[in-house]
């Protein structure tokens, strides 16, 4: 089991928040009808200045970022990816003081998927390195209550 010291807030390396797509499937639908309604076909996207939990769950669920000119993704997803990344999801949603707690095959498959798709998901790129940085800070001892 791996424990991940959890900090909330999430900066770019220049001090910026990072802006995500609005996981609130209920305002995205809102803008979409709001685009329809005034007879527009395209509308500007809502986004989010997100947290660190916000960040790694829209990462995991947009798995590959590697795609061709077509936007076919250049590797099969598998049903483990698909494990991986609802665990991933379920760890980051269930923080608790401080500590994401993540089965060891969740992690390393976490880290690796940040070495192969966080190069082509974070802009600005050095984002990738501050995820990188931020999954290898470890609790390195666990206090749990009898």
């Amino acid at each position: 089991m791996k424990y991940l010291k959890y900090d909330k807030e999430f900066k770019t390396a220049n001090g910026q928040p990072f802006i995500i797509q609005d996981p609130d499937v209920k305002v995205q639908q809102a803008a979409r009808d709001k685009a329809r309604a005034e007879n527009k076909e395209q509308y500007q996207v809502p986004t989010i200045e997100c947290d660190y939990a916000q960040l790694m769950i829209w990462f995991v669920n947009n798995i590959p970022f590697d795609v061709n000119e077509k936007g076919v993704p250049n590797r099969k997803m598998t049903p483990e990816d698909a494990g991986h990344a609802y665990a991933t999801i379920k760890a980051f949603q269930n923080q608790k003081n401080g500590t994401v707690e993540m089965e060891d095959t969740v992690y390393k498959w976490l880290v690796e998927l940040n070495k192969t798709d966080g190069i082509l998901a974070f802009r600005p790129l050095s984002v990738q390195a501050i995820v990188a940085e931020r999954l290898e800070d470890l609790v390195k001892e666990v206090k749990t209550k009898d």
